[in-house]
């Protein structure tokens, strides 16, 4: 299996671990970082893990943060198409 983010997902991390580092210091980013890490690596050996949604992509919430992973798995590719925080609008990244 091999775990790709889509670009708009790798702009979503990059802004939330900047939003992060600048709110609560850099502890807290490395934290979010950390818990994305392995989120990634528990979707790896059990894709089916997070809730379905929509179509065929799938959520999976970061413990202790405000986010969630929106995910699609095919074949052997789980392509991340969200870090949605989730106070945002539901379903933002459908066109994704």
């Amino acid at each position: 299996m091999q775990l790709i983010l889509h670009p708009a997902a790798r702009l979503e991390l990059d802004a939330a671990l900047q939003w992060s580092k600048t709110a609560f210091g850099s502890r807290t980013a490395a934290r979010l970082r950390r818990r994305f890490e392995q989120a990634g690596q528990l979707l790896l050996r059990e894709p089916e893990l997070g809730a379905t949604l929509a179509g065929q992509a799938r959520k999976f919430p970061l413990r202790q943060f405000p986010y969630t992973l929106v995910y699609r798995v095919q074949g052997e590719v789980i392509t991340v198409i969200a870090v949605a925080h989730q106070s945002r609008e539901p379903g933002y990244w459908a066109n994704r």
